[in-house]
């Protein structure tokens, strides 16, 4: 199947896949070639492809929509990044930020969401304890 992974600021991936993975606001779901139509709401979660050589790509997808139809699969995130590319030290710093902030009533909201966010870049960048 046609796969297309798209945050805001560029494509990320475009190709051929067999099965893609994620994680949408109803739960896990896993999709292959002929999954029957769905658009499906993403949060903070990763997403796994599945290429056509029997590799993986893995994604920190922050908030989007996931689209199947027939063959193709789109994902579409307000932001999106290749674990590979994570940058591991500005999610630390980014976490201890969020930290700090999640004391403080006027960052209240923001703080739990950029905690959220840093979590997940450490997690998909491997490192534990976050």
């Amino acid at each position: 199947m046609q796969v297309d992974v798209v945050s805001a600021e560029r494509e990320l991936f475009s190709g051929e896949a067999t099965a893609v993975f994620a994680r949408s606001v109803l739960g896990e779901i896993g999709l292959l070639r002929g999954h029957q139509p769905a658009v499906l709401g993403l949060g903070k979660a990763p997403v796994r492809i599945q290429d056509t050589q029997g590799d993986e790509l893995h994604f920190a997808v922050h908030d989007g929509f996931l689209e199947c139809r027939g063959d193709e699969l789109t994902v579409l995130a307000d932001i999106a990044e290749l674990a590979v590319e994570i940058d591991v030290e500005r999610a630390k710093e980014a976490y201890a930020r969020a930290v700090r902030h999640e004391q403080d009533p006027e960052y209240e909201g923001d703080a739990a969401a950029e905690k959220a966010r840093a979590q997940l870049r450490l997690r998909m960048a491997g490192v534990e304890g976050y």
